[in-house]
């Protein structure tokens, strides 16, 4: 009987441990990561890959949304702290890049790009982690209000 109460309480606190240490990249965090009084927020991309050495067939995620022309959007990064890896995004639509919040030739990253649309259309969004490393990340994107 003191066995299977031993075996239970382990088993509880194993789960309880699990559940706490993937919690990290839930709904709150995107919550956590969205809430801002300045901005309206549109929508978010998430991802989470693990570590990737090889950079040439590198993990990312490709999505695409509808901008329209004369407004102003925030593009916005968190990552997960308990993981190495630093959301890098690039924006670009079918015939430009527009950028986003990696300095590749200073290699500087920012937590944050701002885009004013010139063209209604389709628009098209890049995630990465930075040098392959496992992460969790998202990208909010919200109106700014001005």
């Amino acid at each position: 009987m003191h066995r299977l109460f031993y075996i239970s309480v382990f088993l509880l606190f194993f789960l309880h441990t699990f559940k706490d240490a993937s919690a990290q990249c839930d709904q709150a965090f995107i919550d956590q990561c969205a809430s801002n009084s300045e901005v309206k927020y549109i929508k978010h991309f998430r991802i989470r890959f693990a570590d990737c050495k090889d950079q040439k067939n590198r993990s990312e995620g490709q999505f695409s949304m509808m901008l329209n022309k004369g407004n102003h959007y925030r593009f916005l990064v968190c990552n997960d702290a308990s993981k190495p890896g630093s959301t890098i995004i690039e924006l670009s639509s079918d015939f430009a890049n527009f950028g986003g919040n990696y300095n590749a030739a200073e290699d500087k990253e920012y937590k944050a790009f701002d885009f004013v649309c010139s063209k209604t259309g389709p628009y098209y969004l890049k995630l990465f982690f930075k040098n392959g490393a496992e992460g969790c990340g998202v990208c909010v994107v919200s109106l700014v209000m001005e």
